[in-house]
């Protein structure tokens, strides 16, 4: 609305008023009706949103996203996934949403209300019998600014509660695509053992039918043979299936259509262990996971929310004023609102407000427990991964090898089976198997691990190494 102060003062002077009584109480009632608290913090809030927010700013039917490459690396994945899941979009999106709850909650609920009226005398209206006035809406009273900024304080600990939500999602996010690539690379790996036993065991097969001829090997070890043949081509057949399961389900959490496709790894990524100890890893939890610092934000905001009920005892107010158009008459208008009789309400809402920060209170303890079941439980399998795998690495692996060595020299010299050498190489294959399975679980854990403590998102990504080292080749 805009005045034009040379008429104003026209009026006023041929009211006989103060044109600046008018101007002074129309600027003052704007000011009551219209007032935002914005409380520290807010603008710092608004600009990690945006920052954040780049990735969203276009619709997604607009965006563009640069393609995967068939080989991607594990960084690439939970890149590409940060950018283009919905549920991250959605948590952002929310936390945006309750980042403008900001300034609605710190603004005045009434409204400036403007009205004239005149008393028609024989069908005639006069200046003495006009009057023009400004006041507040009536049925919303005019709040302390304290309350206001008892308010605003409070949406802004929830807005950062939901940046919190939208970091948890991130790092939520990131640990299942790692699950879901860990496992991926999992089965391609073990295929391909599986189909090398598969080869080992029917070049046994082979020889067993030729024993059989020459009467130096009996029946049953080539029936034998069969049963386990059989059944390796039925795992080789089960994993070969779950690929594609494994596949669409990772292109899921990447925001992209099942069916793309994806060159799945070679080799069995060995993620470096943490050395944190568990007290460590706790301490880091306590201070940076997001699921328990929103929780300490809502929890902040609810004994605002605590001190803001009381003050719904302290009255409000309401302010007018009016004049004739002669100037004769001019009343300035005021009251207050004592809640007297609302006492109860009052009392209820005091008490809901404790009420709701025990419940939060206890959702943070209920979260900060199982997130120390979780971290110990990784821990605990994780070191028992490692400790297997430096067995496996370290003593049986190699012992295997050096047995393969002898036995297939005993057989060069003429002193074995040529059945027996091959032996030593499907156990090697069993055991690589079974170091695949630690390996995969042990990156499952720390993925679990970097989600609690909440660890950098941009990690290093993970270094590749053989499941079958060239010493194994016949």
């Amino acid at each position: 609305m805009m005045f034009n102060l040379p008429s104003l003062q026209a009026l006023g002077q041929r009211c006989g008023f103060c044109p600046w009584l008018l101007i002074v109480t129309l600027v003052a009632g704007i000011s009551l009706a219209g007032c935002t608290v914005h409380p520290a913090g807010e603008a710092q809030l608004r600009r990690q949103a945006q920052v954040a927010g780049r990735p969203f700013a276009k619709p997604y039917a607009q965006r563009h996203p640069s393609p995967l490459p068939f080989n991607a690396t594990p960084g690439q994945l939970v890149h590409y996934a940060l950018r283009n899941n919905p549920q991250v979009q959605q948590y952002y999106w929310q936390w945006r949403v309750a980042i403008e709850n900001i300034p609605q909650a710190g603004t005045q609920t009434t409204t400036l209300m403007l009205n004239a009226g005149t008393l028609l005398s024989r069908g005639a209206a006069s200046f003495a019998n006009t009057t023009a006035g400004v006041a507040n809406m009536g049925s919303a009273d005019i709040q302390w600014p304290s309350k206001l900024s008892a308010d605003a304080q409070a949406a802004l600990l929830r807005a950062v509660a939901a940046q919190w939500n939208y970091q948890s999602t991130r790092f939520a996010l990131r640990r299942n695509v790692l699950d879901a690539w860990y496992g991926y690379a999992r089965t391609a790996v073990l295929l391909k053992l599986v189909r090398r036993r598969q080869a080992l065991l029917q070049s046994v097969i082979a020889l067993n039918q030729a024993g059989i001829k020459t009467g130096t090997v009996q029946p049953q070890q080539w029936l034998s043979g069969q049963n386990r043949l059989d059944l390796l081509r039925s795992r080789a057949l089960e994993l070969t299936q779950q690929l594609p399961r494994q596949l669409a389900a990772l292109n899921a959490l990447l925001g992209r259509p099942a069916n793309t496709p994806l060159k799945p790894p070679q080799a069995i990524a060995r993620v470096p262990v943490p050395a944190a100890s568990n007290e460590q890893l706790l301490a880091l939890a306590v201070r940076r996971n997001p699921k328990l610092q929103a929780l300490a934000k809502l929890a902040a905001a609810g004994r605002i929310s605590i001190r803001r009920a009381k003050m719904r005892y302290i009255p409000n107010f309401d302010l007018g004023l009016s004049t004739s158009l002669e100037g004769t008459v001019q009343n300035i208008t005021g009251a207050l609102v004592v809640p007297a009789l609302r006492y109860q309400a009052i009392d209820a809402s005091i008490r809901q407000a404790r009420d709701q920060l025990r419940a939060t209170h206890a959702s943070w303890r209920g979260q900060y427990n199982s997130l120390a079941s979780r971290l110990l439980i990784d821990l605990i399998a994780l070191r028992n991964d490692q400790r297997q795998l430096r067995l496996f690495r370290g003593h049986i692996l190699p012992r295997w090898r050096m047995l393969a060595a002898l036995t297939r020299a005993a057989y060069q010299q003429g002193g074995a089976l040529a059945a027996r050498q091959l032996g030593p190489n499907q156990t090697m294959l069993q055991i690589q198997q079974t170091m695949v399975d630690l390996q995969t679980d042990q990156n499952q854990r720390i993925a679990d691990l970097d989600a609690i403590v909440a660890a950098p998102i941009e990690r290093g990504a993970p270094q590749p190494v053989h499941a079958a080292p060239r010493s194994n080749r016949r």
